[in-house]
């Protein structure tokens, strides 16, 4: 069986209410989940138009019909692959789209297995790099450091991918390495997205998550080192009076790592941390 057809197989009986062991239908609910129940349109482009439609009507979805409309929205996304699987350039957005949708509603392993099927498409599809640091996501949140690393740095290497998507997997390989204790492979990649990437927004991320290594093994001289080449090295950003220029200013005002240098030395200093402790914990996920 190929990599694509397991997930396939797998996702054809989710959609028609039946689960992979052959035990039936799982739930109730899910007859509003069959792809098979949906209208065939006259192609691929006008079956994710439909879709999307349907998906973006979640937005503003009442509390008590949102199940149901996620169910009814994810089963017209799959109707995409099911009545064009060969147009996989809809297929890959459709696939995402549907697994971002199950994530949202906890099914962990929906999302995993769409986000799966669209990797499994092959190189040159949309949203196929995104998928990538999605399941980077689903690992990295599930604490599976390995498994996080091997889908970020995947994504970071394909040299198809647009390079927004490149710095953004690497951006999240560096913090891995740093949330496992890994910190000079940490710092390698994020020094590298800082010095070299074409996005000075990226630049700012990376230093942001360069500076906080430092911080879980109480450098904070580092870690404020690593702040002020980044004010520098974005000045001439910076400077600039366009929207570009607005957006680098406001990027490196929220940067995190001021205001957990803040705590770090006031802690050195046997200071008053409890008013700044609101935000320590809170991840940019």
């Amino acid at each position: 069986m190929s990599g694509v057809a397991g997930p396939w197989i797998a996702l054809c009986l989710a959609s028609a209410g039946a689960s992979p062991d052959g035990g039936g239908v799982t739930r109730p609910e899910s007859l509003a989940g069959r792809s098979s129940d949906v209208e065939r349109l006259s192609s691929a482009q006008a079956q994710l138009r439909r879709a999307t439609v349907e998906r973006l009507k979640l937005r503003s979805a009442p509390p008590e019909q949102l199940a149901l409309l996620r169910l009814h929205a994810v089963a017209c996304l799959r109707a995409v692959r099911l009545y064009f699987p060969e147009s996989r350039a809809c297929v890959a957005e459709a696939s995402f789209r549907a697994g971002e949708i199950l994530r949202a509603d906890g099914d962990i392993e929906g999302a995993r297995a769409e986000f799966e099927y669209v990797r499994g498409l092959g190189a040159g599809v949309p949203y196929r790099a995104r998928a990538g640091i999605e399941l980077g996501h689903i690992e990295r949140r599930a604490r599976r450091w390995s498994h996080a690393l091997d889908h970020y740095l995947s994504v970071a290497a394909e040299l198809d991918t647009p390079s927004r998507w490149r710095d953004d997997a690497s951006i999240w390989a560096g913090k891995v390495h740093v949330l496992r204790g890994t910190f000079d492979e940490g710092r390698r990649l994020l020094k590298h997205i800082a010095a070299s990437s074409s996005d000075p927004l990226e630049r700012v991320r990376a230093y942001d998550e360069w500076a906080l290594s430092y911080l879980p093994s109480d450098d904070p001289e580092a870690s404020a080192g690593v702040l002020a080449t980044c004010r520098s090295e974005l000045a001439r950003f910076a400077v600039e009076e366009t929207e570009l220029g607005a957006r680098v200013r406001d990027a490196l005002a929220r940067m995190r790592c001021i205001r957990a240098l803040v705590r770090a030395i006031a802690r050195r200093n046997g200071g008053d941390v409890s008013a700044l402790d609101d935000d320590e914990h809170v991840d940019d996920d």
